[in-house]
């Protein structure tokens, strides 16, 4: 779990920032509503902590590289709807659309949002 998502994160934060800092661009990680405050965990601790790493990853980048001109932002989204999803949870639980995520994920990397930088919005 921790692999898939934190180190997967970390391992291309690391490559890419130099053409962040170069371009003055916008990292964006997806953690999830887990790693919320108050997030219910259940049986999912271990995609709680990846998740919540990432989020940590996220503040750390957009206070160290802010004055190189790169942001960085996360979402946080509850279960997005999908077929696997659909098969997993079933048909009746709260998701969110995939189109709303891309609509949070475009703003979030466009100019429109460039004083938004440490923050994680949540999607639900």
């Amino acid at each position: 779990m921790l692999t898939i998502n934190l180190t997967t994160a970390f391992l291309v934060t690391r490559a890419f920032l130099p053409f962040l800092r170069a371009g003055k661009g916008a990292a964006l990680y997806f953690a999830s509503e887990a790693a919320l405050p108050g997030a219910k965990i259940g049986a999912t601790a271990a995609y709680a902590v990846a998740k919540s790493g990432v989020a940590t990853l996220m503040r750390s980048v957009a206070q160290a590289e802010h004055q190189n001109g790169v942001r960085a932002n996360a979402i946080a989204p509850s279960s997005i709807r999908t077929a696997a999803n659909l098969e997993s949870m079933g048909k009746d639980a709260h998701y969110i659309e995939r189109e709303e995520v891309a609509s949070a994920v475009v703003y979030l990397c466009s100019s429109a949002s460039s004083a938004v930088n440490g923050q994680l919005v949540a999607l639900s």
